[in-house]
């Protein structure tokens, strides 16, 4: 009797592997998102996904190695949608800054959840490197700045640096209280953008902050 080529059993082999990887992660963020970082265990794990714990090991690693893939996957997700993001007026540009990210984070929101506590609690998360997220992100929000001041829409008595922080930090603390339930991706984006838009009226000249005032004021 023929024996079976090998390339196909290998094949088959690792399409069974990456399956039972996938569905360890997918119940590690579903943990993490809906109990907490604190929550995940690999004996409770391995029973959610129907596996044992030497076989997480084998597929992924332990606690810290897991978070890493899932911080890893985010960090992955979020350059794309950076790279997509265009020009045109700062205001325009911040929202579509933060409805890009809405539109991402609604496609998951347990897994996009679990990712930032995941990074937020393990040490892991990017966000100290000085070319991740966290610095692409302040990149983004600055050079938007910088933009409005060369345009005369900003009048410059608050720095594009400075400028750049501080929305970002709007941004990130509406992000984090969607992160801990506090409230949906509506009024993330909503407290978000009207943070980003207080932040601009600061230094803006007075058509300009009129305008901004006035997209506070349609927000919903």
């Amino acid at each position: 009797m023929p024996e079976q080529p090998a390339p196909l059993v290998e094949t088959t082999r690792s399409v069974n592997m990456a399956k039972r990887r996938l569905l360890i992660l997918s119940h590690a963020r579903s943990v993490i998102a809906s109990e907490g970082f604190d929550a995940l265990k690999l004996r409770d794990l391995a029973h959610r996904a129907g596996v044992t714990v030497p076989t997480i090991y084998n597929l992924i690693g332990g606690k810290t190695d897991i978070l890493a893939l899932i911080i890893e996957d985010l960090v992955t997700r979020l350059k794309v949608v950076h790279e997509r993001l265009g020009a045109g007026e700062v205001e325009t540009v911040f929202e579509a800054q933060i409805d890009t990210r809405i539109e991402l984070f609604a496609t998951d929101e347990d897994y996009y959840k679990a990712a930032y506590i995941a990074g937020d609690r393990s040490g892991l998360f990017e966000q100290r490197s000085p070319s991740g997220i966290y610095a692409r992100s302040l990149q983004l929000t600055t050079s938007a700045c910088r933009e409005a001041q060369k345009a005369g829409l900003l009048l410059g008595q608050v720095t594009a640096e400075k400028m750049g922080q501080q929305i970002y930090g709007c941004y990130r603390q509406a992000r984090q209280d969607w992160v801990n339930g506090y409230f949906d991706l509506n009024t993330l984006r909503e407290q978000a953008l009207t943070g980003v838009f207080l932040s601009l009226a600061a230094d803006a000249e007075p058509e300009f902050h009129k305008r901004l005032l006035a997209k506070i004021k349609a927000l919903k």
